[in-house]
């Protein structure tokens, strides 16, 4: 994921873009290291909060 500006309605703003590149497979590795320890993102915390809470009623 790539964060871009894109121009909009409302001027400029950031988006986050998918992109395909080509890596060995030890810096594959490491990507993909990287994504599992990243911070949860709102949206995340979100989902999980709504998971959780149910259960503990």
């Amino acid at each position: 994921m790539v964060e871009t500006e894109k121009r909009g309605l409302f001027g400029k703003k950031k988006v986050l873009e998918k992109l395909t590149i080509e890596v060995d497979g030890k810096t594959y590795k490491i990507m993909q290291k990287e994504q599992r320890n990243r911070p949860y993102s709102i949206e995340e915390m979100m989902l999980y909060d709504e998971i959780f809470d149910e259960w503990d009623d």
